[in-house]
């Protein structure tokens, strides 16, 4: 019952999620259940709502316009917040569903929901609020609040009606003012739109030269990168074309080392085929003399043989005289051979060995030459290499030369963009300092014309209520019309009391009380001008108006013995101020007048004395002499508006006010000024530090182009002299190299010479020997 009762109550609008048992209107919105078979929870809560047999009549009193007899109402909630209401699913307000239920019963606060426990407070309510429940049951509710909401417009409208007439008489004032100020706004509006095209010409013009200025330094920029390329291209070619001659060099000195080295062998294979030549020439001649010597021995061996033959035969013609002759001759015979034999034996061993004591001749020949012949290499290779060391060392020392200058030139250029590059940061870091200052400028002007903006509103709000102030008070605004006619037609006429009087704006209230319409009173000096005065006004329907003669009353009445003041409450004269002239109308006037807190004061004082005073408190209430009461009146601003005798101090305050907004207008203006002069002097001050820094950057462009271009330069130097400085090492790793080989040489070949010269004394040796036993043999 509950829940029902509850959506029931919900769907035609509860706003209090109280009133539904919950702390917030989310808590209507399903949360999901728990456990295997729980329900997921949903985003929204949705009631609806049918109710049949709706009479058109009551829908359209209702200010509803549906052509249904069913209805059915729909709420939704969403967890965000949000909220929406249909009538038979069109969108609509609460406001619709509210006034479709009103003086039907059914609601939210209707009698027809009853809460537990609200029974009860209804019998124990108070007649007015049991009122409630019987104007809903009666039907009436809903007139009831037509009519307080009819009211509200009513008040609204009027209150529109009220400022509307202040703004028409302000706009009519303000026409002449505003069409002054428009046509300055469209004479300011154009020239700021010539200003504008100008400026937008000027800056087209300049970008038109920047833009040229910047194609003729690109197009500069790229000649120079390309010739920067071409040359770097050039340097490259020929550092590659210098390394392939150096290469081809290098490979002729090679072909020209291995033609000295084959013509070297060939000289000592030519030299140890002469030697062998000669050896053999030596060694035939020697054959020859041995072979002639050989037939000579034979020669002479036939010639012994002959004539041992011949001894033989003798012999054997004496064989027979001698055996025993015969037998020694033949055992002497036998021995000689044998002798001869050894001799031969000996001979030819002796040959064998000259023959290999020849050849190892032959061999340390050959080794010999060889070794001559790698000496003398080395020594051509050492001469070679002592001439490109001197050119190596030449080129060297011109290419230290050049790169030294490229350094001169390098810590040159590397001061130039160091110190460019100070400078530009310099021009940078002012530009960037310009920049913030303008902007801190612009952020102080846009202050200070925030600032300007609302004082000069202010002041015109200031003036235009002053001046609206100024004409009520010089139209008397509020006075009969008997009173204004006599004021606006009589020169004579001095003005009205009110115009006269000064009192401070805590009793004005108290004041205007007291002397109500004498507030209207119309001043003149003599009583004859307010004959005519009144006979203007009787001869026409110009109103009725009260006047005073100033001359009919020259001392002052009705002033309070002090004795008969009361120890409380301001006499009414102490807070009024006026020329001397007018005391004693005011003495009479307001001579018995005091100014008390309350009525409640004022009855007290007025029970003390009947009769004696009139009392009057600061809002305006007052008790008279007679004992009547009086109050009530307008408020707020409609009060101070209806004041005259606080226009004036209004009016005074406002012009004091606009004294003050004046000196600070002027101040902010001469402020806004400064910092406009400021800002246009560093706006050109910035464009002329844009145009140095561009300039600037141009030129550090090109000089760390040309600082680059060095720098490739002095890298390929670099690359250079560290070729050279290769090449040097090389050749000098070859003379090491060749010095000790050339030492090993030398100790080879005096060895070598060492063992032909051993070997021709073994080679002489043999010769004797076999010379010796030739001639021992023969």
């Amino acid at each position: 019952k509950s829940n029902i009762s509850d959506a029931v109550r919900w769907v035609l609008g509860e706003q209090s999620a109280k009133q539904l048992r919950g702390s917030e209107m989310a808590d209507v919105i399903f949360s999901g259940t728990e456990g295997p078979r729980g329900r997921k929870p949903t985003s929204m809560a949705e009631v609806s709502i049918t109710i049949g047999d709706m009479d058109e009549e009551n829908l359209k009193a209702a200010g509803v316009d549906l052509s249904f007899s069913e209805v059915t109402v729909t709420r939704r909630v969403f967890r965000d917040g949000g909220s929406e209401y249909f009538l038979n699913n069109v969108p609509c307000r609460l406001r619709d569903v509210q006034q479709l239920f009103m003086g039907t019963g059914i609601g939210r606060n209707s009698y027809s929901i009853m809460a537990q426990g609200q029974i009860t407070q209804i019998i124990q309510s108070r007649p007015l609020e049991r009122r409630q429940v019987f104007e809903e049951a009666a039907g009436i509710t809903k007139f009831k609040q037509q009519k307080k909401e009819a009211l509200r417009k009513l008040d609204y409208t009027e209150q529109n009606l009220l400022r509307l007439e202040d703004t028409i008489r302000e706009v009519k004032r303000q026409i002449g003012s505003l069409q002054r100020q428009a046509g300055k706004a469209r004479r300011y509006q154009k020239i700021m739109d010539e200003l504008r095209e100008l400026e937008t010409k000027l800056a087209r013009h300049e970008y038109d030269e920047i833009d040229a200025s910047l194609k003729a330094i690109q197009e500069e920029s790229e000649a120079i990168r390309t010739g920067l390329e071409t040359h770097s291209s050039d340097i490259l070619e020929g550092e590659t074309q210098l390394k392939q001659l150096r290469q081809t060099l290098s490979e002729l000195e090679q072909q020209v080392n291995a033609a000295q080295q084959s013509g070297l062998e060939l000289k000592s294979e030519m030299e140890r085929h002469e030697n062998r030549i000669q050896f053999n020439e030596t060694r035939m001649g020697e054959l020859d003399q041995e072979h002639a010597t050989a037939e000579e021995e034979i020669a002479s061996a036939q010639e012994r043989r002959k004539a041992v033959d011949a001894e033989l035969g003798s012999i054997n013609q004496q064989l027979g005289e001698s055996g025993h002759a015969l037998e020694r001759a033949r055992t002497k015979s036998t021995e000689e051979a044998n002798v001869l034999e050894g001799m031969e034996e000996a001979i030819n061993q002796r040959l064998s060995k000259q023959q290999e004591t020849q050849t190892q001749a032959g061999q340390i020949n050959h080794k010999l030459t060889n070794a001559r012949n790698e000496l003398n290499a080395l020594e051509l290779q050492k001469q070679g290499n002592a001439a490109r060391l001197e050119k190596l060392s030449a080129e060297k020392i011109q290419l230290e030369e050049e790169r030294g200058k490229l350094e001169v030139r390098l810590d040159e250029f590397e001061k130039d963009v160091a110190s460019n590059s100070l400078h530009l940061e310099t021009h940078r870091g002012t530009v960037e300092e310009r920049q913030e200052r303008l902007g801190e400028l612009d952020e102080q002007l846009s202050e200070v014309e925030a600032k300007l903006d609302g004082l000069l509103q202010r002041q015109a709000e200031a003036k235009s209520r002053r001046d609206v102030l100024q004409q009520l008070i010089d139209s008397h605004e509020g006075f009969s019309e008997g009173a204004q006619t006599v004021l606006a037609n009589f020169d004579s006429a001095i003005g009205s009391l009110a115009d006269q009087i000064r009192v401070p704006d805590e009793f004005t209230r108290a004041i205007e009380s007291a002397l109500g319409s004498n507030l209207q009173l119309v001043l003149t000096n003599n009583s004859n001008a307010a004959g005519e005065m009144l006979s203007h006004l009787n001869t026409g329907e110009h109103g009725r108006a009260s006047i005073v003669a100033l001359d009919l009353l020259r001392e002052r009445g009705g002033e309070i013995p002090a004795g008969d003041l009361p120890a409380t409450g301001t006499p009414a004269l102490n807070v009024v101020q006026a020329d001397e002239a007018l005391m004693p109308l005011l003495q009479t006037l307001l001579g018995r007048t005091l100014i008390v807190d309350s009525l409640e004061m004022a009855t007290d004082l007025w029970s003390a004395a009947p009769g004696r005073f009139d009392f009057v408190t600061r809002n305006g209430s007052a008790l008279n002499r007679q004992g009547i009461y009086t109050g009530g009146g307008p408020r707020g601003k409609e009060a101070e508006g209806n004041s005259m005798l606080a226009r004036r101090n209004q009016v005074t305050e406002l012009q004091n006010l606009l004294n003050d907004l004046g000196h600070s207008i002027d101040e902010i203006s001469r402020r806004k000024g400064t910092l406009l002069a400021e800002q246009t002097e560093l706006q050109a001050g910035l464009q002329n530090a844009r145009d140095e820094l561009s300039d600037r950057e141009v030129q550090n462009a090109t000089r760390k182009g040309e600082f680059n271009a060095l720098q490739h330069s002095r890298e390929v130097l670099g690359q250079k002299v560290e070729a050279v400085v290769f090449e040097v090492r090389n050749l000098a790793e070859q003379d090491e190299t060749a010095q000790s080989k050339t030492t090993e040489l030398g100790n080879r070949i005096r060895g070598l010479e060492e063992q032909d010269r051993n070997i021709r004394e073994t080679l002489d040796g043999h010769d004797n020997f076999i010379q010796s036993e030739r001639e021992k043999r023969e």
